[in-house]
């Protein structure tokens, strides 16, 4: 299998039900989150919003959080918040390992 065939298996987007059943979460949660601007729709135009798949992780995380203790759905947005840019800072830490590997 080429790397190109692999990338094709994995989906850059997801329509509102697969993100539904992949974060275990209700439609009517997912459009909550919406509005307070947590998930923001790729397109609109189709019969269900399209999501960049980068949202699924940090969504199934605060998902798992939020029945594990109970949590508002307000604190799903701060927490996909924070769980996003640690996800953007390890990026960036490993990218600068990996220059500074490369250097040494």
């Amino acid at each position: 299998m080429t790397p190109h065939s692999i990338d094709a298996l994995i989906p850059d987007s997801l329509c509102l039900s697969e993100l539904c059943v992949a974060s275990a979460m209700s439609p009517a949660d997912l459009l909550e989150l919406i509005d307070y601007g947590a998930l923001a729709p790729l397109a609109q135009g189709q019969s269900e919003p399209l999501f960049a798949v980068a949202y699924l992780e940090p969504l199934r995380t605060a998902g798992i959080l939020r029945r594990d203790y109970d949590l508002d759905l307000f604190v799903v947005v701060i927490l996909m918040d924070y769980l996003q840019r640690i996800a953007q800072l390890e990026l960036q830490l490993h990218s600068l390992q990996a220059q500074a590997y490369v250097t040494h």
